[in-house]
């Protein structure tokens, strides 16, 4: 985990904020790696690496990657999500959903686009 050197601004603003400060250096190791949006990947990093202790952070950074990829799908990986749905019963994603009411048969349809699903 490369040591990152606070100047008096970042300083001033991690002791008002404590646990509130992302490192954007951070956020960057994660872009274009897995498909989520970077405000998601800077709330997991604000609520698992929000310190300034370098063993503190390299954990939380490794912990946001494996909740990642374990929770989002990537390209040609949608029969195998479907597939742990299937035998454990549920699967946690992280994903965009969207839901409809269906007015004829009183019930919402719901969207994962990730994994095709209506």
């Amino acid at each position: 985990m490369d040591l990152l050197e606070l100047d008096d601004l970042d300083k001033k603003a991690t002791e008002a904020f404590p646990g509130h400060m992302v490192r954007k250096d951070l956020v960057r190791r994660f872009r274009g790696q897995f498909p989520v949006p970077t405000y998601v990947v800077e709330f997991m990093l604000g609520r698992y690496c929000a310190s300034t202790e370098p063993h503190e952070i390299a954990e939380g950074v490794e912990m946001v990657r494996e909740q990642l990829t374990a929770r989002t799908v990537r390209a040609g990986e949608e029969e195998l999500f479907k597939a742990r749905a299937r035998e454990r019963g549920s699967v946690r994603l992280i994903d965009i959903i969207t839901a409809r009411l269906d007015a004829r048969t009183d019930s919402y349809v719901a969207t994962l686009p990730s994994l095709r699903l209506s």
